[in-house]
């Protein structure tokens, strides 16, 4: 009868689906009104109107399949989804991305209390802990930053995965159980061109597979089963989903490879030092998680902590051996005794694993890479604290109390971090000013007030904000010194932001008309710090515009070196096709006819990158 009850939803169910998709639709409907953050919102989204044409669906999606594929982050699902947003909303309207997010996210909701009714038979712990997921303060990021798509479509895909399946292993007509299982595989592949951590979702719906006696059958949480067959039948199943996750694994490294996004100046995965790292820092990382999600202040988009260039200390590193002791026995004590908790613990596990600096060694970590995994955390806590009330009054009591401590908590601290992402300067005031500000968020706010005095070029406040922004340069440039790090064998973000700060200062000589030199100064020792396409054009430009100030053998080698700046220009832009096409009107107009000493440059360069 509880095997029946369970493989079913009845009237009550579906009240209280539809209860918790309105419940979060509501309590993030006024970030709707946000505003862009300009953190890849910028270069990603707003960068590529062509992607996202306004005015026409089908010269959109022609765009995404081909005309513009691949690109830095191919992800057609999510580029699709946007592209819809900009049809019905408009290009440069951030309603339509916000709102996206909002209800993608209201259903996640609600789809996660459906597959937990199925995994827990209980209606009243699968609706506790979907309430609690729908308030977690640790979900604001993902769902108010436009850029956070992909974490709410991979995450409904996933779940729409487990719940096909969770259907097609019922006592079913067989062409149902294969249509489920089709639908199932087709989310996966969703999921794929949503966002690449996808990649671990086949091993997700294989320990669904596996665990699933003990998950809806009605089994003890310890009875034995048979694992090797169920191995063998499980490993059949998910192959399909196995297999096309691998050949997009290689497709999609591929891909960001060519575009510079992961280098291979790093140590490998198998190198000695990397895995020691992995081995220390791993255990931090899931540590800072479960932090935020018992005790959420402090929150920040970009955490400075852990870090590979910022030397653990003693106490830190025999706290990351603690945590990895007490997660392992956890773990164990799990899958000996609750093996129906088991499931939700190495399902968040699985999850986080393309988190875990396997191949990309940035080791910072972030609140939207648990959006899905902390529903594992709170299942957790949610079954074993009913258990506990049932035991007595006291029980009950203490249970309940701590239960309305953590949701009402956690509901007022996410409705706070609501408030953050208004707006890019809301943001980075907020992160640039906490107790470990990120040079991230002080290079961001200065950048902030930079597109101010830009945009109020003839205003009285034109100044002020110039002034601010420059306060905030040197805040950036006393924060690194802080930091002390120690550069070693990985590209890491910081050289990045401090590159950045150096163009920035760059920008403000430039507008206060300081000597060119000074600008120059600051434009070429960014491009030095971390070589990008920004920083090559503006030191080009500062040294063709010293070269209109020499004469003679000096105006040719300042044109040359300009012009040496100008070809890097070119090469980092040599995968985007409107970028392309600009930095040939620039080769038109700067240089070609113009000086004679280039002309066979000029030529070779056209035949690299123009043909």
């Amino acid at each position: 009868m509880s095997q029946n009850r369970s493989a079913s939803f009845d009237v009550v169910d579906a009240r209280i689906f539809l209860a918790l998709v309105a419940l979060s639709l509501l309590w993030y409907l006024r970030t709707a009104g946000y505003e862009f953050v300009d953190f890849d919102d910028t270069r990603v989204l707003l960068g590529h109107p062509n992607l996202y044409n306004e005015n026409s669906l089908l010269s959109s999606i022609r765009e995404i399949f081909s005309g513009y594929f691949p690109r830095e982050e191919p992800l057609l699902i999510r580029d699709l989804s946007w592209a819809v947003d900009a049809r019905l909303f408009g290009f440069a309207n951030p309603f339509g991305y916000h709102f996206g997010n909002i209800v993608l996210n209201a259903f996640n909701v609600g789809l996660l209390f459906l597959f937990l009714r199925r995994t827990t038979r209980s209606a009243e712990t699968s609706a506790l802990v979907a309430i609690c997921f729908a308030l977690l303060p640790v979900h604001v990021e993902p769902v108010c930053w436009v850029m956070g798509r992909k974490d709410m479509l991979a995450a409904f895909f996933l779940l729409a995965a487990l719940l096909a399946q969770s259907f097609e292993l019922d006592d079913r007509p067989k062409p149902q159980r294969r249509a489920l299982y089709l639908l199932a595989l087709l989310c996966t592949l969703l999921a794929l061109f949503s966002k690449a951590s996808a990649l671990v979702f086949f091993i997700v719906l294989g320990l669904h597979r596996l665990f699933r006696p003990y998950l809806e059958a009605g089994h003890p949480p310890c009875a034995k089963i048979d694992w090797r067959t169920r191995s063998g039948r499980t490993a059949l199943a998910i192959a399909p989903h196995a297999v096309s996750s691998v050949l997009f694994f290689f497709w999609y490294r591929g891909v960001v490879g060519a575009y510079g996004i992961i280098g291979s100046e790093a140590p490998g995965p198998l190198d000695p030092e990397h895995i020691s790292n992995m081995a220390r820092f791993a255990p931090l990382i899931l540590g800072q998680y479960l932090s935020h999600l018992a005790w959420p202040v402090e929150l920040s988009m970009y955490y400075r902590w852990p870090h590979v260039e910022i030397p653990l200390t003693t106490r830190e590193i025999v706290g990351s051996a603690a945590i990895a002791i007490a997660l392992l026995a956890g773990l164990c004590a799990l899958v000996a005794r609750r093996r129906d908790l088991a499931f939700h613990a190495l399902v968040a596990l699985t999850l986080l694993l393309p988190y875990t600096g396997l191949f990309y060694v940035g080791f910072w970590s972030a609140d939207r890479y648990i959006y899905l995994a902390s529903a594992g955390a709170l299942v957790i806590a949610v079954v074993l604290m009913r258990e506990f009330s049932a035991r007595s009054r006291v029980a009950a009591t203490a249970s309940a109390l701590i239960a309305v401590a953590f949701i009402s908590g956690s509901a007022i601290q996410s409705w706070r971090q609501q408030a953050v992402w208004r707006n890019g300067e809301s943001l980075w005031l907020y992160e640039a000013y906490r107790g470990e500000p990120s040079l991230l968020s002080i290079q961001a706010l200065a950048k902030a007030y930079m597109k101010r005095a830009e945009r109020d070029a003839t205003s009285p406040e034109h100044a002020t904000w110039l002034d601010r922004a420059e306060i905030e340069i040197e805040r950036g440039f006393a924060r690194h010194a802080e930091l002390e790090r120690k550069p070693g064998r990985y590209p890491v973000p910081e050289q990045l932001q401090l590159a950045r700060l150096h163009y920035l200062r760059g920008r403000i000589a430039e507008i206060r008309r300081e000597p060119i030199e000074e600008q120059l100064l600051h434009f070429s020792q960014a491009f030095e710090l971390a070589p990008e396409r920004l920083t090559a054009i503006y030191t080009s430009r500062s040294l063709f515009a010293m070269a209109g100030h020499a004469d003679g053998v000096e105006r040719q080698k300042l044109v040359e070196d300009s012009f040496d700046y100008f070809v890097h220009y070119i090469e980092f832009s040599q995968h985007d096709p409107l970028q392309l096409a600009e930095s040939e009107k620039l080769l038109e107009v700067n240089y070609e006819g113009r000086f004679p000493f280039l002309e066979d440059r000029i030529l070779k360069t056209r035949k690299i990158y123009f043909q």
